[in-house]
């Protein structure tokens, strides 16, 4: 189990007054209440696979109705517990994975891939709009390094062996958190496989919601329930933890903020240092350092987006 990172304060039980630390002010919170849902894939119900996750692989058009499926329960239950908007971010992949003509009309979708100068905040870009009174985590996974763990990484999984957040080994359940958390908003049900829902929970609070829609077999198996079945769940465990969302307190940390990318091999980490951003820590490893977790969390992902780069055929 990670521990917690210095001066952070979490939702749940035993973390310290989110009072305590500066929290960026965002828009004023207009007549109704807006909930954002940050989406991944890996956790949705019934993905096992690779080839479940990826444009043209097997069962992969599926894999995306299931996946709405578990998003429009999550948006249902919001609107059930009073939202008027519901912002959700398609954050998995090239992040056009949401069918739109099939999802709630309640639901605004941030949709499009994740380059640094379309949604610099990736998973959660939106949420610095500010108003947000609760955010949702739903098809999350858990972060690389798990030990069995089912398609476990931390956003870019060909690149990173571990992400450190403030020293603490974060997952992307962790990750989005804090960065929610910067604009004053808890996060309050994460939903995926059996792993996420302890690592979530060990993260941000014993009393966090989850919703468990299948049981971890293996890095490319697990025992999963059906959408008929995830569906009332995910729905009830949304209107309940929206209803509860003043008993979550956001995740903070104070700054200055550093975030360790530790990356597979040294040549990532040469091509991620030449934009500049961050430090040297080690052959492999870079550190960002911002005033807080959203810039520095930029910072980080636009040197993972340098390091996905490769030079021409022609200069190897």
């Amino acid at each position: 189990m990670a521990g917690r990172a210095p001066d952070a304060s979490r939702g749940g039980e035993g973390g310290a007054t989110a009072s305590a630390v500066p929290v960026r002010e965002g828009a004023r919170y207009p007549a109704g209440m807006k909930v954002f849902i940050a989406v991944d894939m890996e956790g949705a119900t019934g993905v096992a696979h690779r080839e479940h996750l990826l444009p043209g692989g097997n069962d992969y058009e599926k894999a995306r109705r299931w996946l709405t499926s578990d998003v429009n329960a999550a948006v249902e239950g919001a609107v059930a517990a009073g939202a008027t908007e519901v912002y959700v971010n398609d954050g998995h992949g090239n992040m056009r994975n949401l069918l739109l003509d099939e999802l709630h009309p309640a639901a605004r979708l941030v949709v499009g891939p994740a380059q640094a100068k379309n949604k610099p905040l990736v998973q959660v870009t939106g949420i610095e709009a500010g108003g947000f009174e609760a955010a949702m985590l739903v098809g999350f996974h858990s972060r690389a390094g798990t030990p069995g763990g089912l398609l476990s990484h931390t956003w870019v999984g060909m690149l990173v062996h571990e992400i450190r957040l403030q020293g603490q080994v974060a997952g992307e359940t962790l990750l989005d958190a804090a960065i929610v958390g910067h604009y004053g908003t808890p996060v309050v049900l994460v939903t995926g496989a059996d792993d996420v829902c302890r690592e979530a929970k060990a993260d941000l609070g014993a009393d966090l919601a989850t919703v468990e829609v299948k049981q971890v077999l293996g890095p490319s198996a697990c025992a999963t329930l059906t959408p008929k079945r995830t569906f009332p769940m995910i729905k009830a465990a949304a209107e309940q933890a929206v209803r509860a969302r003043h008993q979550r307190k956001p995740w903070t940390t104070r700054g200055p903020v550093t975030m360790d990318v530790e990356f597979h091999r040294r040549e990532m980490a040469q091509r991620a240092l030449d934009t500049g951003l961050g430090a040297a820590v080690g052959d492999r490893c870079v550190r960002y350092t911002g005033p807080d977790v959203p810039s520095a969390s930029r910072d980080l992902w636009r040197g993972l987006e340098e390091a996905l780069r490769e030079d021409g055929s022609f200069l190897k």
